[in-house]
């Protein structure tokens, strides 16, 4: 199947036009907890096989870059985890989406600081995706995440790719239990776990 071809999605995920060529970027938490590694790996696996099929141009798996990202050369260039997620935000907002509960925003009081201070803290689910459409020019458009919230209910990662694949290979309606836990981004971020690279 040409990449310029995606198929029709039975799930109604990320409202994208599907004439574009399709770029997808997987963040996934740096720690995730051992019931959730399978989930992550099969869907590494699914991302692998949209793209040898060639219903995704390219695809990448990364983590989540840290709350605080320390400034140094190795980061340079590269976006924060708020720039990131404001950037999904305003995808959100133009395509009257909502990014909650997946994505959250918390006031949180700074320890340590006068009363009354506090940081904002953004928290992100334990994988999402971000799909960007080739566009031809320096850098590629913000065309779709998941996960995502259409004001009735959820679309998670899993009914995207589940949408997005050739028909034979899964029922369209199937959402494996862990899903809806990862697409909610349960508490996670202390527990240890193998982190997945890239491919």
């Amino acid at each position: 199947m040409s990449v310029n071809k995606m198929p029709s999605m039975a799930v109604p995920a990320a409202p994208v036009d599907r004439q574009q060529v399709l770029r997808v970027e997987c963040y996934v938490r740096a720690s995730v907890p051992a019931a959730l590694t399978g989930t992550i790996d099969d869907i590494v696996d699914r991302l692998h096989s949209l793209h040898e099929s060639g219903t995704i141009a390219d695809y990448q798996v990364t983590t989540w870059p840290p709350e605080c990202q320390p400034v140094d050369a190795s980061t340079e260039g590269e976006p924060t985890r708020d720039e990131l997620v404001a950037e999904f935000e305003r995808w959100a907002a133009q395509h009257d989406c909502s990014l909650e509960p997946a994505f959250q925003r918390q006031n949180v009081p700074m320890l340590e600081a006068a009363a009354g201070d506090s940081i904002d803290r953004v928290r992100v689910p334990i994988v999402a995706l971000a799909l960007y459409a080739d566009t031809g020019a320096d850098t590629d458009s913000l065309c779709g995440v998941v996960p995502y919230t259409n004001g009735e209910r959820t679309y998670t990662v899993t009914e995207w790719l589940t949408a997005s694949e050739p028909s034979e290979r899964t029922d369209p309606t199937r959402v494996t239990g862990n899903e809806q836990a990862t697409s909610l981004g349960t508490d996670a971020e202390s527990q240890p776990s193998n982190s997945p690279t890239n491919r």
